[in-house]
């Protein structure tokens, strides 16, 4: 098996799979502003974007005569496709949402958005093809004109963990991308220190080291996050995709804030606090004290939604058996 990537991903990768080969990809890089819309700054960075999923496409396209590579597996990276090899492409965003003043748009980039995907002989979405369990919502919808859609049910490196006693009142994990991550985790912080709770922090940056303090860490690997997270009933964090399962998998309660400005985590945050599930705040009108208590009437996920893996399984046997043809999909306006 080889790995390819870029960043700090990738670093996290080599460091918990270090028996295994890595190779790096142009990196997306993308730019991030204090205050103007995400939408806005992301979309001034398109051509830099596209320009990116070019060269990573031809760096895998060398990589596969290289090392007679049988099958790709892309983690939302649109550029790993191949004409000559089964391809396929993990997402669980079919649809973009955009914002209010963008909604004229969302149509024609979800018709981008699957003419990419559509590059790849399948798509695998993780979460649960029945909508009663569905995690992702409407981020996952599609109509049958998308023929290679597969649900392989949610994805975490996490497990589930029923003990009694917890060491923490709340562990906060900071994620996403900066300045953002750094002002909420901050922010955070500060009222923590005076709140007299049993608390841990993971303040998410990778290529730190250093420990803050007996109760505050910059980063952990799986093995040490399963093993913070199994000593609380309650996390706070963003409200990305991937926190959504890993939430659903350990089956604790949960505060969600999301990052500004990112529509898909606005969705999310939204989506479950309607339900009476997780309890979301914004960041601007975040104050702990008041988030704690608001957040005991929310349930948290009580039914089970841990991974099915006989989904995951059916699905990599079918690429293991060459069931997966290499074929491109067709969409609308872009047939």
């Amino acid at each position: 098996m080889l790995i390819a990537g870029s960043g700090d991903s990738l670093l996290l990768l080599k460091n918990e799979f270090p028996h295994l080969t890595f190779f790096t990809l142009a990196g997306y890089s993308p730019v991030y502003s204090r205050t103007q819309s995400m939408i806005w700054k992301m979309a001034s960075q398109i051509p830099k974007f596209a320009g990116v999923i070019r060269t990573e496409h031809q760096q895998i396209e060398t990589l596969i005569e290289d090392h007679e590579i049988d099958f790709l597996i892309s983690d939302n990276r649109y550029g790993c496709w191949s004409s000559k090899i089964p391809s396929v492409f993990i997402t669980h965003q079919l649809n973009i949402l955009m914002p209010k003043s963008l909604k004229w748009a969302e149509r024609l980039i979800g018709l981008i958005n699957k003419r990419l995907i559509g590059k790849f002989s399948a798509c695998w979405i993780p979460d649960y093809a029945d909508r009663k369990y569905s995690l992702s919502g409407k981020l996952s919808e599609h109509d049958d004109a998308f023929k290679h859609v597969s649900f392989i049910g949610p994805l975490s490196r996490f497990y589930h963990v029923n003990n009694g006693e917890h060491k923490y009142d709340l562990v906060c994990v900071f994620s996403g991308p900066e300045p953002q991550r750094n002002i909420f985790a901050e922010k955070v912080s500060v009222q923590l220190r005076s709140s007299g709770l049993r608390y841990f922090i993971v303040r998410g940056v990778y290529s730190a080291t250093r420990s803050s303090g007996e109760n505050e860490v910059e980063f952990l690997n799986s093995e040490g996050l399963q093993t913070v997270i199994s000593q609380t009933s309650l996390v706070l964090a963003r409200s990305g995709y991937s926190t959504i399962m890993d939430l659903a998998v350990s089956g604790k309660k949960g505060i969600l804030v999301p990052t500004p400005g990112q529509t898909e985590q606005e969705y999310l945050a939204d989506r479950w606090k309607r339900k009476g599930v997780f309890y979301s705040v914004p960041q601007d009108d975040f104050n702990l004290q008041a988030v704690l208590e608001e957040s005991k009437s929310y349930t948290g996920f009580t039914n089970d939604r841990r991974p099915a893996m006989e989904l995951l399984s059916n699905a990599l046997d079918k690429l293991f058996n060459g069931q997966i043809k290499v074929e491109r999909q067709t969409m609308g306006i872009f047939s």
